[in-house]
């Protein structure tokens, strides 16, 4: 909390830091609409909007971006600015470790969407348990994710935006 009073979300885009900010959040902002944009195609097929075709077409390669971008995203942070933050901030460490477990945890929960994403791209016939398996791991990644990356707005953005 001491960088947070120091440097509240209200200032995040400010003028003295948005150069220093405004990476980190619009990559998050772009992780969240890939996230609704997934959830909406998912929704729309569901609710018969689209047709089968239509929807795999549609979903299977955002699933596979979105993928992508994430790992790519945490292994950057895994292998580079959590681990300079800590030493930086020792005492921010169990934080840290949290969205360490986050991780892990969304790694599994991203292989199981890449599991079922590959099921769907080779799947000619339509498979409606499919698409609920789908959509609950969208559901599961999307909840997790949301809390996550609050989480990590909260310890980085100051740290960012102070040095």
């Amino acid at each position: 909390m001491f960088l947070y009073e120091k440097l509240p979300p209200n200032q995040w885009l400010s003028a003295d830091y948005v150069y220093k900010t405004s990476f980190w959040l619009s990559i998050h902002a772009d992780i969240r609409k890939r996230q609704h944009v997934l959830i909406q195609i998912s929704d729309a097929y569901r609710s018969g909007d689209i047709e089968w075709l239509e929807y795999r077409s549609q979903i299977s390669p955002r699933i596979n971006q979105y993928i992508f971008k994430l790992h790519q995203h945490h292994n950057i942070e895994d292998t580079g600015y959590f681990p300079q933050f800590m030493r930086m901030y020792p005492q921010l460490k169990a934080g840290f470790e949290i969205l360490d477990r986050d991780h892990v945890h969304l790694d599994t929960l991203l292989n199981e969407l890449q599991v079922l994403n590959s099921r769907l791209a080779s799947s000619n016939t339509e498979d409606k348990a499919l698409v609920e398996l789908l959509h609950q791991r969208l559901m599961d990644a999307s909840e997790l994710l949301s809390q996550h990356l609050t989480d990590e707005e909260d310890l980085v953005i100051p740290i960012l935006g102070l040095n």
